[in-house]
């Protein structure tokens, strides 16, 4: 008994002295040694030491099953080893089992919760899976541990943004740049944060910073200069994509943007020049061909266009644009069958791109009737500012709103502010204060005159950044038709012009245009239901106000147009002004399709252009005609 005590002994310590010697291999990077004397020591014994060297070996050696497998070994010999949970966790993820990988995270910090590292590997796993509240938990704890490190605030501020979580992900930048205030990456995040909540004056110094730590950041300049058009600083803009030309040759995004302010400054000839230099950096380019075919429909770009769509490999989007292009080519040359079939391609391709729900659009519409009730808006009458200067035109696109604004800012005392985000931005903002990700209606029932005249206020701060000297400023935005009932409760004298249009006209105008945002567009049926219920929540604002939104009829304006405009300026509290009536003079920067229809005096052209596609409507029509809006 005693000889084989002795024995056991023995083996023991030549295991031991084994185990020290294969730690001693790894540490000195002999990984082949180390190797060869854990499998010695795994054939005597199941010493877990020797299988977890055999597991970082194989981890560092990227034989990731391999690794999986000897730390779980490992783990059902000693299941509560915090540090092998965390690299089974980081092999995992290498193999693309993010549920696992987050699961062994979790264990590793039930072990030992004060690893700020464990946490940053736990909350990027969940950011990849998109479980972005999860993610931003295991950031925060990560941050209490070390309170100060900026790549961690960073990733927070993201995760933030991921989950549309704008204004926390704002005070968090901010944090990280009372740390590193030369951060040129957080600066350019804060500036799309700050865009999106419609803080634009912020947003533009952030970008503005952004460009002075690093003045190669051709994407940032494409981001200052969008909001510098829209602004209607179009010549500082068109330095600011020219020069992320030049930073970047064959940026798409660049050359479209120049051409589409060249265009807002009526400058065709030029706008037409930058996009066939497009084609030829890149000749493929669908988004090209369609904004040439919108503004010179050249005949002989026909077959160049059904060229590229001949090629199987054409990106789909790319494709997209082209049937747009060449709807728009066969349109002009009177082929409206053959225009039709590409409108129709083009929208199709389109379609298939997004899920959908009509139900839900019919859905949001019964709630906002229900929510902005005649008693809920009595309530709310007395808040608010009776500031006159802002004239909101609403209606559905392609209605005439670009048409009115023209008119209205051809007015020495009005500015044409054109579609301004400022106040969709607060809503949003509403619904960021009541930890909301997106607006929802009965929001507004959650809210008080203190916020209500804070939103009204901060609306007029972004319209003085238009203009400050107007007495008018017109905001175009089309879609403001949904929030009619938020802008009466920031603005309750607020002057409303709703656009209107033949239906039909309207409809097809929208079909035959490549509107990515407004989801309801693409599919006939879809569309007429969009516009149903766009015409039963203006006939509740109508109801809610009466006698308070000023109705204007495209076609009426089109064959009346001195009286009609006589009317309009009548209803925004200003003289006439017989400026007004020669809007196609007017050279103020327009960003809308429009933009060079309105240069040109009044036409009758667009009225009626349903009939020509009669036959290819009937899923419109069917659906207008059950409400009887079919014209």
């Amino acid at each position: 008994m005693q000889q084989e005590n002795s024995n056991d002994n023995s083996v023991d310590k030549d295991i031991a002295a084994l185990s020290d010697m294969a730690l001693q291999h790894y540490r000195e990077g002999h990984l082949q040694e180390a190797q060869d004397v854990c499998h010695r020591i795994l054939r005597k014994q199941q010493r877990p030491d020797a299988i977890l060297i055999l597991a970082k070996i194989a981890h560092e050696q990227r034989e990731f099953k391999v690794a999986v497998e000897r730390y779980q070994q490992f783990l059902r010999i000693i299941p509560d080893h915090e540090q092998t949970h965390f690299s089974l966790g980081l092999v995992l993820e290498e193999l693309g089992r993010m549920e696992p990988a987050v699961e062994h995270y979790k264990k590793s910090i039930t072990i030992t919760a004060n690893n700020a590292v464990v946490y940053r590997r736990l909350a990027d796993a969940c950011g990849k899976l998109q479980r972005w509240e999860e993610a931003i938990k295991a950031y925060q704890q990560a941050l209490t541990i070390q309170a100060e490190d900026v790549d961690t605030m960073i990733k927070l501020a993201k995760s933030y943004t991921a989950a549309q979580r704008w204004t926390d992900s704002i005070a968090v930048y901010e944090q990280a740049l009372d740390l590193q205030p030369d951060n040129a990456e957080v600066h350019r995040y804060l500036g799309a944060a700050l865009q999106k909540m419609g803080q634009t004056e912020k947003a533009i110094n952030s970008y503005e910073r952004t460009l002075s730590l690093r003045p190669d950041s051709a994407g940032v300049r494409i981001d200052l200069a969008r909001i510098l058009r829209q602004l209607g600083k179009a010549e500082e803009a068109l330095l600011q994509f020219e020069l992320a030309i030049d930073q970047i040759p064959n940026n798409v995004d660049a050359y479209i943007d120049v051409a589409l302010t060249l265009r807002q400054l009526g400058q065709a000839n030029l706008a037409v020049d930058r996009l066939e230099q497009l084609l030829s950096v890149r000749p493929a380019c669908g988004e090209a061909y369609y904004h040439l075919s919108m503004i010179d429909p050249r005949q002989e770009l026909i077959p160049v266009v059904e060229k590229l769509l001949s090629d199987p490999a054409l990106p789909k989007d790319d494709a997209i644009y082209c049937h747009f292009a060449l709807g728009n080519f066969h349109d002009s040359s009177k082929s409206f069958d053959e225009a039709f079939k590409h409108f129709l391609t083009a929208n199709t391709l389109q379609r298939d791109t997004f899920t959908y729900d009509i139900n839900e659009n019919i859905q949001t519409v019964d709630w906002l009737i229900d929510v902005y009730s005649i008693d809920f808006i009595q309530g709310k009458r007395q808040f608010g500012s009776d500031s006159q200067l802002p004239v909101f035109i609403v209606g559905m696109p392609r209605s005439g709103t670009t048409l009115i604004e023209q008119i209205l800012s051809s007015h020495a005392l009005v500015h044409g502010a054109g579609e301004v985000e400022a106040i969709p931005a607060i809503n949003l903002g509403i619904a960021q204060k009541l930890e909301y990700a997106s607006p929802r209606p009965d929001l507004i029932t959650l809210i008080d005159r203190k916020t209500i005249e804070e939103c009204a206020a901060r609306y007029l701060e972004e319209l003085a950044l238009y203009s400050t000297t107007a007495a008018r400023i017109t905001d175009k935005l089309p879609g403001n038709f949904v929030r009619i009932g938020l802008i009466k409760a920031l603005f309750p004298e607020a002057r409303i012009i709703h656009c209107q249009r033949n239906p039909l006209d309207n409809c097809l105008s929208l079909f035959f245009h490549y509107f990515a945002a407004l989801t309801g567009s693409f599919e006939l049926t879809e569309l007429g239901q969009y516009y149903l219920d766009y015409q039963r929540l203006m006939s509740h604002w109508q109801e809610l106000f009466p006698g308070e939104i000023f109705n204007v009829q495209y076609e009426d304006l089109v064959m009346n147009q001195e009286s009609v405009s006589k009317q309009l300026i009548d209803y925004i509290g200003l003289e006439w002004d017989e400026q007004c009536m020669d809007f196609h003079n007017n050279n103020r920067n327009v960003m809308s399709p429009s933009n060079l229809q309105v240069r040109q005096p009044m036409y009758k052209s667009s009225m009626n252009r349903w009939k020509l596609y009669e036959k290819h409507l009937q899923p419109l029509i069917n659906m207008l005609q059950s409400a009887g809006e079919h014209s």
